[in-house]
């Protein structure tokens, strides 16, 4: 059996508060945001509106609005901590999972929505888009910094390599100092 806070059901028609005209609609959704209103005091407001929905039509609607905002305060929160040590690692491995999680996100507000409207879609192909190219940065973004620090990495080993053969060190001391400021694992010998 599923777990009850997990477990969504999702509806199998769109709510009467949505098929409400837009202007109504957009009055019950400010009165659910802001919370001070009872679902007796919405019925009310979408009556004076013209509107017509029932009170536990508007009390289903209610109670989705209020958790869809507990869901954001939720996410708000994580993305709270992880945005934290983005800031403390940039180039970690957080910076990735945050777009990863970003995406979980869209896709799963596209699936909550009662009617996907092709506006919607639109915005979700975009967001989409938009995370692609920001992976595609983060990477080109690590291999330009992984060339740098490898141009500079042979730089100090062509001066430290000059430097010591100018010592009076041996060839294998220099390569062995060289291999070692490059990172290179020193070859086995037979």
């Amino acid at each position: 059996m599923a777990d009850k806070s997990t477990f969504k059901r999702t509806p199998s028609r769109p709510s009467n508060v949505t098929k409400l005209d837009p202007a109504i609609k957009q009055a019950v959704d400010t009165a659910v945001r802001e919370g001070r209103a009872t679902i007796a005091e919405i019925v009310q407001l979408v009556e004076a509106l013209g509107g017509e929905a029932s009170r536990s039509s508007i009390g289903r609607y209610v109670k989705n609005a209020r958790e869809r905002m507990e869901d954001y305060r939720q996410a708000t929160q994580v993305a709270a901590v992880w945005v934290d040590k983005l800031g403390k690692e940039p180039d970690g491995d957080v910076g990735r999972m945050l777009l990863e999680m970003l995406r979980v996100v869209a896709f799963k507000t596209i699936g909550d929505l009662d009617v996907a409207s092709p506006e919607d879609l639109m915005f979700l192909g975009k967001a989409l888009k938009d995370f692609a190219s920001a992976d595609k940065l983060a990477v080109d973004k690590a291999i330009n910094l992984r060339k740098l620090i490898a141009a500079e990495a042979a730089k100090v080993a062509t001066d430290v390599a000059k430097t010591a053969k100018k010592a009076g060190l041996s060839d294998e001391a220099v390569e062995l100092i060289r291999t070692k400021i490059l990172g290179i694992p020193e070859a086995k010998k037979a």
